[in-house]
């Protein structure tokens, strides 16, 4: 079963589709035959749609002397005494009435408070177990007012408060992450299950990874703990990681390409030639982007015509042999009619030889020029997912920087006064010996 509590919501503004709520349950997987959108005899089951049922539960226990009217608002009548909540989790805990004393059941601006609401609907919906965070006090005026309705309330099970990495309580603090904010931010159902179902629970057999049968399967109270838990967003992507990489391949290139539509980067339907793109992007960052949404983001970052060099690294490049090394690379790329499988570890060392650049200066001031970092999948797959004409574009972009910003003059020294020099030329092993060391 499942109901609304939209109880801020008056029913001339309750929206005719469901809440962003229960579009989130249905995302994860979970499903209910009694609530809104399914049959049921407890409905309605929002409660904006139930404000006469709240009244006349208020004319009975005003009716009763259990409540009065004060400063406008509706009273509950806390009788003196002392209940035993039979914790499921807890154990037995001992709470006496004064801790609560009078407490409003509906506000003067006509609210309903949460206690007399939840009391309501649990008793009209035969919910008999209410699994919430560490909040006693609101157990006991829910079973007071239950008994003070003539039902028999039901059965609590408490748990620790859901913190944040800083250990602090995560409820109502603004920036909160939302089952909505990690399906945008690319998480998928299986790892955010995973990783909520771990969070004052262990399984009996210690594992991290299962379906939501085998979560119902193996899920018993016996096995929730009353500490806090802590949301650890680290292990939440490490959960996506290892997810994204189980799907089949069809599965999660359809992902990319429906994150694609949406961000306006792909056209419907998908071009074979776009699926082969996808393929290679798999192939190259697949194992290394934790959510699709840094997926997206490395995918925009490879559309984008220019990047960012970080100074130092453009100075390294400010070199002639550099510049015409560059050059050579890109009408090499540009006489190529296809960039997929090129012979990069012989061509690249091979073009640069002809500048005196060492094999790995080379290396390293190509990806520097086409990336903007010194890390990244091989070239062989940047190349064709770049392109030609990108290729062509962000080669451009930085000699033309160098060119037309300050020349090619290096500068002596780098941050703290650290000597500094460019990429520096290298003699050719037969100059240097005087013979060639292949024997020719």
């Amino acid at each position: 079963m499942v109901r609304v509590e939209d109880r801020s919501v008056s029913p001339a503004e309750t929206a005719s589709n469901d809440p962003q709520s229960l579009a989130d349950l249905r995302w994860l997987g979970l499903t209910w035959d009694e609530g809104p959108g399914a049959s049921g005899s407890a409905g309605p089951y929002r409660q904006s749609e139930r404000t006469e049922v709240y009244r006349a539960h208020l004319e009975t226990l005003v009716a009763g002397g259990k409540a009065r009217e004060r400063d406008g608002a509706l009273d509950f009548n806390v009788p003196p005494g002392t209940t035993v909540i039979h914790d499921l989790v807890l154990g037995d805990v001992s709470i006496d009435h004064s801790t609560i004393s009078h407490f409003a059941l509906r506000s003067s601006s006509g609210a309903f408070s949460r206690a007399f609401l939840s009391a309501v609907d649990d008793a009209a919906m035969r919910i008999d177990l209410v699994l919430q965070e560490e909040h006693l006090e609101d157990a006991l005026r829910q079973i007071v007012l239950a008994r003070a309705l003539g039902y028999e309330p039901p059965r609590f099970a408490h748990v620790g408060p859901l913190l944040g990495p800083d250990h602090h309580a995560l409820a109502h603090r603004p920036g909160a992450p939302t089952i909505g904010a990690l399906r945008r931010a690319g998480f998928l159902p299986a790892a955010v299950i995973e990783h909520l179902a771990l969070l004052g629970w262990s399984p009996p057999d210690g594992r991290e990874r299962f379906s939501l049968a085998e979560l119902t399967a193996a899920f018993s109270l016996a096995r929730v703990h009353g500490s806090p838990a802590v949301f650890d967003e680290a292990r939440l992507r490490a959960f996506n990681a290892r997810a994204l990489r189980a799907l089949p391949p069809e599965d999660y290139r359809a992902l990319i390409a429906e994150r694609m539509q949406r961000a306006g980067l792909l056209e419907t339907p998908v071009p074979p030639a776009a699926e082969r793109w996808i393929d290679t992007f798999l192939d190259a960052f697949g194992d290394e982007v934790h959510t699709l949404g840094e997926a997206l983001a490395e995918i925009a970052a490879l559309r984008a015509e220019a990047v960012t060099l970080p100074a130092l690294e453009l100075e390294r490049l400010r070199n002639r042999q550099v510049l015409f090394f560059l050059d050579a690379v890109a009408q090499y790329v540009d006489d190529q009619p296809e960039l997929r499988g090129l012979p990069l570890a012989h061509d690249v060392p091979a073009i640069a030889e002809e500048f005196g650049i060492a094999k790995d200066d080379a290396f390293a001031a190509l990806r520097m020029a086409l990336t903007g970092a010194h890390d990244g999948p091989p070239l062989t797959l940047l190349f064709p997912l770049l392109g030609h004409e990108r290729i062509m574009i962000r080669i451009g972009a930085i000699s033309s920087h160098i060119l037309h910003g300050r020349g090619l003059e290096p500068i002596k020294y780098g941050p703290g006064g650290v000597p500094f020099e460019t990429i520096q030329p290298v003699r050719p092993a037969r100059e240097a010996t005087g013979h060639d060391p292949n024997g020719s």
